[in-house]
């Protein structure tokens, strides 16, 4: 009997050491799996593995006409160490705009430019009270984002990522800091102009079965013209769900962000000048 016994209690440790193995491998080979469609997380992909990601953002929605544009990305990235990884994008981007005053009537669809990232994590939510990273993001765009015409875009985006997971990481918060400066070259005019844009994202995301999260995400986005922070800057802010689905080999995050007030108002309480009505992100990652 004290054989048995004790062959049960082997078993039983031998099951929770495999158990808590493959809850960790898993944890690692999705370190980066993004939970939200905007913030990100502090986690970075292990030494020697790869992600694809495809983006699409559809933004809709003027104060008069018909506006509709997408934003596609495709993003390739690779951990060099376990705390910092790199990534490569291509972009595109398609615009559909009739009637919307102070915008050119459009139907395009034209590649975008390409930007690089990196990504380092110095403490890891995992491991340590909380976590910390640092992202910083050079790129060149070739059209504007908002009225789709010709520009030379070239930009640096920088931010502070903070991530807190509570419950035995079931609930995931985050937050982001984002600096961005941008030089714009207007083609047919021959102009340069400088844009600062001040960010900040924050998610809260809670595991409700295995391999689903629910949650909410906020967004608010500010730019000043000329970089001029002595001037209130046109500022949006947007809230809305986001769901996301991960599995070993890949997952997907989708976000809906309603603009919910915005200045300078042009339609009730929002800013659809500058901002849209609403956008909707959906990310899909294959992990390799």
């Amino acid at each position: 009997m004290k054989n048995i016994s004790f062959t049960c209690s082997l078993s039983r440790v031998a099951l929770a050491i495999a158990a808590a193995g493959y809850y960790f491998l898993s944890s690692s080979l999705l370190a980066d799996e993004n939970n939200f469609g905007y913030s990100y997380g502090t986690e970075t992909l292990p030494k020697g593995h790869s992600e694809l990601y495809q983006w699409v953002t559809y933004r809709s929605g003027k104060h008069e006409g018909k506006y509709q544009a997408m934003d596609l990305q495709t993003e390739f990235e690779h951990g060099f160490s376990d705390n910092f990884q790199a990534s490569l994008y291509l972009n595109a981007i398609s615009h559909k705009v009739e009637n919307v005053p102070g915008f050119t009537n459009r139907d395009q669809f034209q590649f975008n430019g390409a930007q690089v990232a990196f990504k380092y994590s110095l403490l890891s939510p995992y491991k340590d009270a909380y976590g910390i990273a640092l992202y910083i993001e050079p790129g060149y765009k070739r059209y504007s984002r908002k009225s789709g015409k010709r520009e030379d875009i070239y930009f640096l985006e920088g931010k502070i990522l903070h991530q807190q997971n509570f419950d035995g990481g079931a609930i995931i918060w985050v937050n982001n800091l984002i600096v961005e400066l941008e030089r714009e070259h207007d083609i047919p005019g021959n102009k340069w102009g400088t844009e600062l844009e001040l960010k900040y994202s924050t998610g809260v995301s809670y595991r409700i079965a295995p391999g689903w999260n629910l949650g909410v995400e906020a967004l608010i986005t500010s730019a000043f013209e000329d970089a001029k922070l002595t001037e209130l800057g046109k500022y949006g802010i947007f809230a809305g769900p986001c769901l996301h689905y991960g599995s070993a080999k890949w997952w997907c995050t989708l976000t809906v962000l309603p603009q919910i007030t915005g200045w300078p108002a042009n339609s009730g309480e929002r800013n659809l000048d500058n901002f849209e009505k609403v956008e909707t992100r959906l990310k899909v990652g294959l992990n390799f």
